[in-house]
């Protein structure tokens, strides 16, 4: 390719409100020749075009009408963040890169450079393989019967750059899993951060990581970053989750193993919360001492029925020593 490459960013977001918009509008400032999409799930209604915005809305039935099946459990599109792209891609097939940017991502960087960059390297995916190892990621079931565990590749991918031909190769692979999957003959349904670069790296795919091109260090699946604290990130620095207020004390309730510790003076946990006012996060965290206390209980039922199980068959539980 002799020329700069043609490339659409995908701002990709399932919801319309003031802080989106503040995102996209900084994800504009950093992209001077590529094209900035939004490209919008609005199943239910939450995302519908703004006048004056380069939306693109899809459902969950246009892509079901695509082939595409409604695997993993839970909601489609966290599952299957790629069908998007293959969306995107049917509309608009002669870019000759993709970048799928969540509405959670903010980066200080110009991506026109990135691009260059990523062309030089004939990269076809750019992702990160930061974080937990393979064998204590939770996704790692989910390949389970479908690759052999040596074989798979993960990758966080809320930023993620893709070249032409790695799309198409994904949609068809993904178009042939759906196809097998009400026979049954698909027992399992791997995520899309496990799916795409696993199945690239098979297929003999360039894969690259994001650090090459710009600064992680604030960068993974959590803890999130308030909006406030990040309005100007280093130069050359990707960031991720950065979220507005309600959002942030959500997620900072959400990936708290331990809503108790909140009781602790100086605990971080409190130290997170008591920046806000109580009326910010106390109802979320009462929901979240409830589920603690559910699965607390449960947790006990069931150690208590193993060692009344024991206890009748003259064998006491080695915990119970």
């Amino acid at each position: 390719m002799d020329h700069p490459p043609r490339y659409a960013v995908l701002f990709r977001t399932h919801v319309w409100d003031s802080f989106i918009e503040r995102q996209f509008a900084r994800l504009r400032q950093i992209v001077r020749h590529g094209d900035v999409h939004i490209v919008a799930n609005n199943t239910a209604g939450t995302c519908p075009p703004v006048a004056g915005l380069p939306f693109m809305t899809f459902t969950e039935s246009e892509l079901e009408a695509m082939g595409l099946a409604r695997g993993g459990e839970g909601e489609m599109l966290w599952n299957n963040v790629d069908y998007a792209l293959y969306y995107f891609m049917k509309a608009c097939p002669d870019y000759d890169y993709y970048i799928l940017f969540e509405y959670d991502v903010m980066a200080n960087i110009d991506l026109d450079a990135v691009m260059a960059k990523v062309l030089d390297d004939r990269a076809d995916l750019v992702g990160t393989t930061k974080g937990p190892p393979l064998k204590n990621w939770w996704f790692r079931q989910t390949c389970a019967d479908v690759y052999p565990e040596d074989d798979v590749v993960k990758m966080l991918l809320p930023l993620g750059i893709f070249s032409n031909r790695a799309v198409r190769f994904l949609f068809e692979k993904r178009l042939s899993m759906s196809a097998r999957l009400p026979d049954g003959s698909a027992r399992n349904w791997p995520h899309c951060e496990a799916f795409i670069p696993t199945e690239l790296s098979l297929a003999g795919f360039k894969l690259a990581e994001l650090s090459s091109y710009g600064a992680i260090e604030r960068y993974s699946h959590e803890p999130a970053y308030l909006e406030d604290d990040v309005k100007t990130p280093a130069v050359d620095e990707f960031i991720h989750p950065v979220l507005d207020t309600s959002r942030y004390i959500a997620s900072a309730i959400r990936y708290e193993g331990r809503p108790e510790t909140y009781f602790i003076p100086g605990s971080p946990f409190r130290r997170k919360l008591a920046r806000f006012p109580r009326g910010f996060y106390m109802p979320l965290l009462r929901d979240a001492f409830r589920r603690r206390f559910v699965s607390l209980n449960q947790k006990l039922r069931r150690l208590l029925a193993e060692w009344y199980g024991s206890v009748r068959s003259g064998r006491v539980p080695s915990i119970f020593h």
